[in-house]
C-alpha cells in the first residue's frame, strides 16, 4: 500500500514539473502597451498577444522555441494571415528558481527591419494539469 501511495505521489509531481504552464504579461512594444498570453513547455511558446488600445479581441497569434544555442534567448514569430509578419528575439529565464523568469525583455524586429524595445512583467501564472 506505502509503495502504491509513492508512487502515485511521485506521477503527480512528474506531472507538475512537465506540465504546460501558461503565463499573463504586460508591459510595452517600444512605447505600446501590450498584454501578451503564452503557454510555454521546456522548449517551446505558444499563444497571442494584443495591443491594449485595440482590445483582446484584436489579438495576434504567436510561437516560438528557446533557442538552444544562447542560454535563456527565445525566439518567438508572428504570423497574419499566413504571412510572417514580426519575430521577437526576448530574454526569459524561464526555468530559474527566482522571480526574474517574471521578466521579460528584448525585442521586436519587424519585416522592414525596425527593432523596438520589448520589455513585460508577469501578471499571471497558470498551470495546465491537462497536459500529464
Amino acid at each position: 500500500m506505502k509503495r502504491i501511495l509513492l508512487l502515485i505521489i511521485f506521477f503527480f509531481f512528474a506531472c507538475i514539473v512537465k506540465a504546460d504552464m501558461g503565463f499573463i504579461f504586460k508591459g510595452t512594444i517600444g512605447k505600446y502597451p501590450i498584454v501578451m498570453e503564452i503557454w510555454a513547455t521546456a522548449t517551446s511558446v505558444t499563444g497571442s498577444y494584443y495591443y491594449s488600445s485595440q482590445g483582446k479581441r484584436n489579438s495576434i497569434n504567436i510561437s516560438g522555441f528557446a533557442d538552444t544555442e544562447t542560454e535563456n534567448v527565445w525566439i518567438i514569430t508572428e504570423e497574419i494571415n499566413g504571412d510572417f509578419n514580426v519575430f521577437f528575439r526576448i530574454y526569459w529565464t524561464r526555468w530559474q528558481d527566482n522571480d526574474n523568469y517574471k521578466i521579460i525583455t528584448g525585442e521586436y524586429i519587424n519585416i522592414k527591419g525596425k527593432r523596438f524595445p520589448v520589455k513585460l512583467n508577469c501578471v499571471k501564472i497558470m498551470y495546465n494539469p491537462d497536459h500529464c
